[in-house]
């Protein structure tokens, strides 16, 4: 259901606009025809009109005053012209730029959506599966592309290794070992253990000061923050699913009143943390990393390094440790599969100039390369780094932060395993405890590809729709609503948001 919600801007192009723009790539020439006259060579760079969003500082992007752009032009034979910024900033500007018909070449944005879906039917931006092909990196990467309306790719993602997940559970092993307990493999055993970190004074200071489950809340979304490894444990693995002959949203099953059984059982005994529901996701982080007030948490590896970096310091006997997906009462185990929901689409105007077309692919293809995932964490050779006599690089970071090379990329490489999170910074036990957490855990991915069906009903409602749910769903594990009337709650979402008419529709793009 999350992926529903993405930027809901379905009021920010109006139906004349959307009519203009799909008008304009009507009538821009289609590509020549086998046998007919090529197009002619440009002379000199292509230049190419591209904007997405970026999650650090931006750097010069000049050519004349970057390094890194000069590289990456010079070797791709274009010039960029590119409008980049952080995200809530740069949606308002490709907003702007698409309701005055001014299409880039390129584009990103995070979801296939209201927004989305209505440059698609317009013919604005264009299916990639037959470029796809023709580029060796992007070809590897294409069953993670799961930017997808009606069977076919529309975006290309920035591709990570799916086992980048923030469902891999995490626990104080110092804690075990001072309690004699060993590390939990069921929810029975987790529940256990979460209720020994909270009542028998697992750090031994003589206080009450401590619970098991360090969780938090989210804005909207029915996953509460560090859930999703428990929600995957009862089989609550797909935003929608077939029941009988139904389809239904995750929330209308008996897996999910399962879970929220569970989850009220815990925090009526104390042993989650009893701030969760206005805590938001740093500071849920910071009460275990920072605090040490918590012992158990599902989230991404990198918390390991953090934990180090912070309380750790305070108290070096501390230790936090990966440990394997918890099964369920059926066995049923799993991490959710990192995989983005959007990426880079192109303009049908850029589609219809096979020079610029090209550029574009070799540019994304060379982000998601080997040689274009070292531009991306470490610049340029003899500019951003060097390398010593054993191979090894060694970066000047002042010279990196300046120019920001990975400014100028958007496709990655997907990482193997050994190198996913990879802090040199941190020592070679917090980086072996990284891989392994990894390594343990990457049989148990799980993707779902449900969230990306788009229901044009719901997203008149996606915002709202969600907060309701997870108001609900808080309500009900804190206790103020009972387990058993979330039938009641799940009818009044049906009714208040035409959940029939969006389960059909979701039910029909199913079948394609």
């Amino acid at each position: 259901m999350k992926s529903f919600r993405g930027w809901k801007m379905g009021t920010l192009i109006s139906l004349s606009t959307v009519m203009a723009l799909s008008a304009t790539a009507c009538s821009n020439p289609q590509p020549a025809a086998q046998g007919s006259k090529a197009a002619p060579v440009a002379e000199g760079p292509v230049k190419l009109n591209m904007a997405y969003y970026i999650g650090w500082n931006t750097p010069s992007i000049a050519r004349e005053d970057n390094p890194s752009l000069k590289y990456l032009e010079d070797k791709l034979g274009i010039r960029m012209n590119l409008t980049a910024a952080a995200p809530d900033i740069y949606k308002e500007k490709l907003k702007v730029m698409i309701a005055s018909g001014d299409v880039p070449d390129a584009f990103a944005w995070t979801d296939i959506d209201d927004f989305m879906v209505k440059l698609i039917k317009s013919g604005v931006v264009v299916p990639l599966d037959k470029y796809i092909d023709e580029y060796p990196n992007l070809k590897k990467e294409k069953p993670l592309f799961l930017t997808k309306y009606q069977g076919n790719i529309y975006g290309l993602s920035s591709v990570r290794n799916p086992i980048a997940s923030q469902d891999i559970p995490l626990i104080r092993k110092d804690w075990l070992d001072n309690l004699g307990m060993k590390v939990p493999t069921t929810l029975d055993e987790l529940y256990e253990t979460a209720k020994a970190f909270t009542k028998n004074d697992p750090d031994k200071n003589g206080k009450n000061d401590t619970y098991g489950l360090q969780l938090g809340n989210t804005a909207a979304g029915i996953s509460i923050r560090g859930t999703t490894g428990i929600t995957q444990a009862f089989g609550i693995k797909n935003a929608w699913t077939k029941q009988g002959d139904k389809v239904v949203p995750r929330f209308a099953t008996t897996n999910f009143k399962e879970y929220l059984t569970w989850m009220n059982k815990a925090f009526a005994e104390g042993l989650i943390d009893p701030d969760f529901a206005v805590t938001d996701g740093p500071t849920s982080d910071s009460k275990l990393v920072r605090k040490g007030q918590a012992g158990i948490m599902f989230n991404f590896t990198t918390r390991i390094y953090d934990f180090e970096t912070n309380f750790q310091k305070t108290d070096p006997k501390a230790k936090l440790i990966p440990f394997e997906a918890i099964k369920g009462p059926n066995g049923e185990r799993g991490v959710t599969a990192r995989v983005d929901r959007g990426g880079i689409f192109i303009s049908k105007k850029a589609a219809d100039d096979p020079q610029k077309m090209k550029k574009i692919m070799e540019w994304l293809d060379f982000g998601a390369s080997e040689e274009g995932g070292i531009f991306w964490n470490y610049g340029v050779e003899g500019m951003h780094y060097k390398k010593t006599a054993d191979g090894k690089i060694e970066q000047d970071t002042k010279m990196f932060e300046r120019d920001m090379p990975r400014t100028f990329s958007f496709t990655l490489p997907i990482q193997s395993t050994d190198e996913l999170y990879i802090f040199p910074q941190n020592t070679k036990e917090a980086q072996n405890l990284v891989v392994s957490g990894h390594k343990m855990n990457e049989p148990f991915l799980v993707t779902d590809e449900t969230q990306l069906l788009f229901s044009q009903t719901y997203a008149k409602y996606a915002t709202e729709a969600e907060k309701f749910i997870q108001d609900n769903t808080v309500k009900t594990i804190m206790g103020a609503s009972k387990v058993s009337d979330w039938d009641s709650v799940v009818k009044q979402w049906y009714d208040r948001y035409e959940g029939d008419k969006v389960a059909a529709e979701i039910a029909e793009v199913m079948k394609k």
